[in-house]
């Protein structure tokens, strides 16, 4: 609703919005700066117009994408933010590829394989772990759900959940709405 009716404004030409609406905590103007730095090609193009820009900053496509690599590196072990499902269900598949090997040679597993697998496991499980977690935190659920998947039978529901379940469309105590 009032994403729509901040592009209203811009398309009038209505620089600063006149309208008091609030909107999950978030005033019309806040909402069309979220926007504006959200898109990185329209926040350059915005910065230009505007002439806001000094020497000093860099406005490079290639530093943004930089620190979005940075930051998924990061999030990959930290429990805290939201993830969406299908970012949970790609770092899934992705770490069970790390466990083929061991699977396809079974009880008859070469020394190399079975110290690759011992090596990865720990990380593999943190990986698992904070995944699972940040699911819960966009569902709106502490990451103390989790251990639910504990008990068998009601770790089916809590996998199905994580799977399948949508998260919330607006920001939570756990951080912004990645959708």
């Amino acid at each position: 609703m009032i994403k729509d009716q901040c592009n209203n404004c811009r398309k009038n030409g209505t620089e600063n919005c006149t309208q008091d609406i609030v909107y999950n905590n978030t005033s019309c103007e806040q909402y069309i700066k979220k926007i504006d730095l959200s898109k990185s090609t329209q926040a350059q193009e915005n910065l230009s117009i505007q002439g806001e820009t000094s020497a000093g900053e860099t406005n490079s496509s290639s530093y943004i994408a930089e620190s979005d690599n940075k930051s998924f590196l990061a999030s990959l072990f930290s429990f805290k933010g939201r993830t969406r499902r299908t970012r949970y269900w790609l770092i899934n598949i992705f770490t069970a590829l790390f466990f083929v090997p061991a699977n396809i040679e079974g009880d008859y597993m070469s020394d190399g394989v079975a110290i690759f697998t011992l090596l990865i496991f720990i990380p593999a499980f943190w990986i698992l772990l904070a995944n699972a977690v940040k699911r819960f935190h966009d569902m709106g659920r502490s990451g103390w759900y989790y251990l639910f998947s504990i008990i068998p039978i009601i770790n089916i529901g809590v996998g199905i959940y994580l799977g399948f379940f949508k998260g919330e469309e607006c920001d939570n105590k756990y951080g912004p709405n990645p959708y």
